[in-house]
């Protein structure tokens, strides 16, 4: 049982997409200082309810607080300014500008404007991406696969967030690149604020660095738990959407 403060809430938040619903009365809790590990089927949901969470999907229903304050109704920008910042999957640097000119836009957009203020966050990234330092000079989009989310996770670092979404870190990277970046997810977590949602294709590895899981299928939240409970079993009935996982309330 998690002791700590919820960081976050949602209650029966659901959206759609004109008359296709896409999250079905979902309610979870995201605790100070925990990783939370989102798995499910392609189309389950999952990046809808973290574009959801930002408010850059119409919620058709429920509400959703973030420490203690309902921000079902306000702008996604206010909400990164408040500490709550989406990464994207497919990475989507500003490929013209560089590394640095990148995380100099991030730090603009977060609201964090003092130079000084700016520097030192970059200096930071740099001291946790340590080919971002050698890179700050390179166009976004001459980087690699890897080197990209690097920089769009660096980015988010820069508004100092108490909740980092983070939506298919290791999509369309090579293996290798893959276990860099789950290596920097488990070893830093301190550095990614207060609290993560880490949606996974790769449910197995996403695992390893999760405290908890929670399983979507076809729109509805599952099984909600410790990771160190996700079997292979239930991994199998989560993509199926069948089994213990189906239509399971929240456990802790």
């Amino acid at each position: 049982m998690l002791t700590s403060d919820p960081v976050l809430s949602l209650e029966d938040v659901s959206i759609s997409y004109g008359h296709v619903s896409a999250v079905t009365d979902v309610t979870l809790t995201l605790y100070a200082g925990e990783t939370l590990a989102l798995i499910g089927p392609n189309g389950a949901g999952k990046s809808t309810l973290l574009r959801g969470i930002t408010n850059q999907a119409r919620k058709g229903n429920g509400k959703i607080r973030f420490g203690g304050r309902d921000i079902s109704s306000t702008p996604t920008h206010r909400i990164t300014r408040a500490g709550i910042v989406h990464v994207p999957e497919g990475r989507q640097v500003v490929a013209p500008l560089t590394v640095r000119e990148n995380l100099q836009l991030a730090a603009h957009a977060a609201g964090r404007c003092p130079r000084r203020e700016i520097e030192a966050s970059i200096e930071r990234v740099h001291e946790l991406f340590p080919p971002l330092a050698r890179l700050r000079n390179t166009p976004s989009g001459l980087l690699s696969g890897g080197e990209q989310q690097m920089v769009a996770i660096g980015r988010a670092l820069m508004a100092r967030p108490a909740v980092l979404l983070l939506d298919e870190p290791s999509m369309g990277l090579a293996p290798v690149m893959v276990e860099v970046i789950y290596e920097f997810l488990g070893e830093h977590r301190d550095a990614l604020g207060g609290a993560a949602v880490l949606l996974a294709e790769q449910s197995q590895i996403a695992l390893r660095v999760a405290d908890r899981a929670a399983v979507l299928s076809r729109g509805r939240l599952g099984f909600v738990g410790p990771s160190s409970q996700m079997d292979e079993t239930l991994i199998a009935e989560a993509y199926l959407g069948t089994g213990r996982t189906a239509g399971v309330p929240e456990t802790l």
